[in-house]
């Protein structure tokens, strides 16, 4: 048992004389601990003068409206949240309203009008899980009360929990909410066996599954097969933790096995989506249309998110020194390099990739028939109907995409290919859609990597892939097809603008100023990331203002963005038939050292919807997707596919050349492979992973 919580027990049981000192009243303790810590004596006396003089004699507020059935900003909530405010007042031992007879009579006529009326909402969310949290806290609390509610107003609160629907009947994050309140219920009944049934129930999504929840590849999908790293996949996180926190060293105390999960999730995927003080907009799923959604400050332990990383060190102390450099980047005290290894890791599940180095992180997110597009709902999420396709968040301090969403351009989103809409498109259908395409994945040695996404969306296709490496990504489209009206752009960043941009045409640069500008660039350079084109192509500038309103995007949000944001794409003109795009983007050089920079240390073998395949001479590193059975050469390798798959080749000609595959279809048995060289001849028959491992890649070793 922890200092703090022992203390807080010495002081409820001078408090209150003859409290128990067992294992529930740990736990009901540590949840009252939860919100005392969440909220500040400040709060609690700002709350408490504000609310507690003009609340109705019957324990209704006049500014609430009780009838209200909202999905999103439901208004009765309110109430709750303010008897939450009073039971913290009343039962802290250190607070200055400790046993305050008048705030207890509050509490009681509070919670007396809401068993009277019982408020619903049109959203089952509030119902069965928002609501019985809050009362599971304010019963919680109450435990540690001067005096306590009468016996018949706790039942009628605890009826109103139990009446939410069973966590039995949910997955994934919900599942674990609905056991959340189901703890809070055992606690206070001193219910063994039903504490029991809760804690397996809000463990249970701490296991690998091929529904919603927690997949092998460590990605996180909910809503169907739906990427939600963050979002769902954070209140994953948080309910864990917190319950882990609230159970350590009893006899309920969170399994090794589980724990390790845990443990896995937050530090090798969640964590690793950071940048600095934000996150990638890739993994918030439909969040991402809500204001300051990728500032992920507010995780460090605050009012937003109780005590993530304090429940984290409790379950996980070993872990502390990991935990303080997310941290230090999180609040900016650290630089977001700061303690940041090289890492490539492809979510075969997911369909996610994610490229870290100390000085970028460089993500794409695409979709497949196996895989959810990013949903709208509940007025959410209202035009990201391309966001799935193959977009990037290409990252150096964190903040590059920051509340820019309502100022977007959403037919180009950084990295998509798609129809040039006058206007933006609302989705059309709410909760997500499935993707139509079965070649789409990536190859993986941990550190390297190649992914590739098959494009067929709203009469646009196209073959997308990237080949990812130290200092440069590489980005390649061919097969770019469409009959729609529009022209077809590829958008390679749409961000906020900062400082100058220099285009480089001709061999000679000069800075862009407030404009829209067609040119063919050799490259061009903005925010210390240069991009650069093999070929001559038309490319487009804007560095021009642009603005948006929140309620576009998220009908219960308000509010104008406006600001200069930096875009450009390529124009493939209108009814494009096999067209391509290739660019190689260098994050984190200085102009002074554009001019300087070799391009030619990245070679691209191939750009046709049949083979993509680029090589890096300095790393000894080839990259090939094969769309089609077929061979790649690189001087005297040959590098040859009987079936579609992405090959990666490293150590090229060096006596210790690994390779590795991947089956982006997901639907190989066996993969035949082979290598030819001055000094190697190896053919190869790959057995492939099954089930919840397909797409996962093989490494095989040449001798």
């Amino acid at each position: 048992m922890s200092k703090q919580i022992t203390l807080l027990l010495l002081l409820l049981a001078v408090f209150i004389p003859g409290v128990a000192q067992n294992e529930m009243s740990t736990i009901l303790a540590r949840i009252s601990k939860e919100v005392f810590d969440e909220t500040s004596d400040a709060q609690v006396t700002k709350g408490i003068l504000a609310y507690k003089s003009n609340m109705n004699g019957d324990g209704s507020w006049p500014d609430i409206r009780y009838d209200d059935r909202s999905a999103t900003l439901w208004l009765p909530a309110a109430h709750l949240d303010r008897i939450r405010l009073f039971a913290a007042g009343y039962c802290n031992p250190r607070s200055i309203y400790a046993g305050d007879e008048t705030l207890f009579r509050a509490i009681s006529n509070g919670l007396q009008y809401w068993c009277q009326i019982r408020p619903k909402s049109n959203n089952w969310w509030h119902n069965d899980i928002n609501t019985p949290q809050h009362l599971g806290q304010i019963l919680a609390m109450l435990q540690f009360g001067k005096k306590q509610l009468p016996p018949a107003l706790q039942d009628s609160v605890l009826k109103i929990m139990e009446s939410a629907r069973s966590p039995s009947a949910f997955t994934g994050a919900n599942k674990l909410d609905i056991a959340i309140h189901y703890i809070c219920r055992a606690a206070v009944l001193q219910d063994a066996q039903l504490m029991q049934t809760a804690v397996d129930e809000a463990f249970q999504p701490i296991s690998f599954t091929t529904k919603e929840g927690l997949q092998n590849d460590y990605s996180y999908l909910q809503h169907k097969e739906q990427l939600q790293i963050s979002s769902y996949g954070l209140v994953f996180l948080i309910g864990s933790y917190r319950v882990a926190a609230w159970l350590a060293g009893t006899r309920y105390a969170i399994p090794k096995d589980k724990h390790a999960l845990l443990d896995h999730y937050f530090f090798n995927t969640f964590a690793r989506t950071l940048r600095g003080s934000g996150i990638d907009y890739n993994v918030e799923g439909r969040g991402i249309s809500r204001t300051n959604a990728l500032d992920k400050t507010k995780i460090v332990d605050n009012n937003d998110v109780a005590g993530l990383f304090s429940h984290i060190l409790a379950v996980s102390p070993e872990q502390a020194g990991a935990l303080a450099a997310i941290k230090a980047r999180l609040l900016q005290q650290e630089p977001p390099s700061y303690q940041v290894t090289p890492g490539h890791t492809h979510f075969w599940r997911g369909d996610y990739t994610l490229h870290l180095r100390p000085g970028y992180s460089f993500n794409v997110r695409t979709v497949s028939r196996r895989t959810i597009r990013t949903e709208s709902g509940n007025g959410e999420n209202m035009l990201g109907t391309v966001l799935p396709d193959g977009s990037v968040n290409l990252v150096r301090r964190g903040n590059e995409y920051l509340n820019i969403m309502p100022a977007w351009e959403w037919d180009k989103i950084p990295g998509v290919t798609a129809r040039d809409y006058d206007t933006a498109v609302v989705m059309k259908t709410d909760w997500g859609i499935y993707g139509s395409t079965d070649f789409t994945g990536g190859v993986t040695d941990s550190l390297y990597g190649a992914t590739a996404y098959t494009l067929h969306y709203d009469s646009v296709t196209a073959k997308k892939s990237w080949f990812f490496f130290d200092d440069e990504v590489v980005c390649l489209g061919a097969g770019i097809c469409s009959n729609a009206p529009e022209s077809i752009t590829t958008t390679i960043n749409q961000a906020w603008a900062k400082g100058t941009i220099v285009v480089n045409e001709n061999g000679n640069s000069r800075k862009l100023g407030q404009s829209l500008t067609a040119v063919r660039p050799r490259w061009v350079w903005h925010d210390s990331i240069a991009y650069f084109f093999p070929a001559p192509s038309p490319i487009v500038i804007s560095n021009k203002e642009q603005s948006g309103n929140w309620s576009q995007i998220n009908y219960s949000r308000k509010g104008t963005v406006s600001g200069k944001v930096f875009k450009l794409w390529f124009d493939h003109s209108k009814r494009p038939a096999d067209a391509t795009y290739a660019y190689v983007v260098v994050p984190g050089i200085d102009i002074s050292k554009v001019p300087s920079y070799n391009p030619e240390q990245i070679r691209i073998l191939s750009n046709t919807g049949d083979l993509q395949a680029v090589a890096h001479r300095q790393l000894k590193i080839l990259q090939a997707v094969f769309y089609k059975p077929g061979r790649v050469t690189l001087n005297d390798l040959v590098v040859t596919a009987a079936q579609p798959c992405i090959i990666q080749v490293r150590n090229m000609s060096s006596g210790k050349t690994v390779i590795h595959v991947a089956d982006p279809t997901q639907k190989l048995q066996t993969l035949e492979v082979s290598i030819t060289s001055s000094t190697v001849k190896k053919d190869f028959t790959v057995p492939l992973p099954k089930g919840p491992y397909a797409g996962q890649s093989v490494s095989l070793a040449v001798e």
